[in-house]
């Protein structure tokens, strides 16, 4: 099990920080607007990655430049106004709600996600290619 959570972590991780980087890997730290490479920056987790039941929650993880995310404690008061503004409070109330829940995914599950990320990192290469192209 250690290994399927590290490895979803892994794949998890590079599509949030993939997901909306500009043609030149650009993407912009959701608490203090840094731009810089994905590969530069983190995923950064508005309510703690202890929690299962929204460690893999993609609007639970936004982009964060290092300095936000690990020396700034992840900003969680900017990190939350982000979220309103981008999804409204009624829905941030409730992912706040289901990080109290308590979650215990099975092997398939594990396995079944990392296979959809991988999936969706896949795709988001090919959408990019083809703005290149553009």
């Amino acid at each position: 099990m250690k290994k399927l959570i590290a490895e979803l972590d892994r794949v998890f991780s590079l599509y949030i920080r993939q997901r909306y980087a500009d043609e030149n890997g650009i993407v912009k730290c959701v608490t203090c607007g840094q731009r810089d490479h994905w590969k530069n920056m983190d995923c950064g987790h508005f309510i703690s990655r202890k929690n299962h039941s929204v460690r893999w929650d993609e609007m639970n993880c936004q982009v964060q430049c290092k300095q936000c995310n690990q020396m700034l404690g992840g900003m969680p008061y900017e990190f939350e106004d982000y979220l309103v503004e981008k999804y409204g409070r009624d829905e941030v109330e409730c992912l706040k709600a289901r990080g109290h829940s308590t979650m215990k995914l099975m092997e398939w599950e594990l396995e079944s996600m990392i296979t959809v990320y991988k999936n969706r990192i896949t795709g988001l290469k090919v959408l990019q290619s083809a703005k290149s192209c553009q």
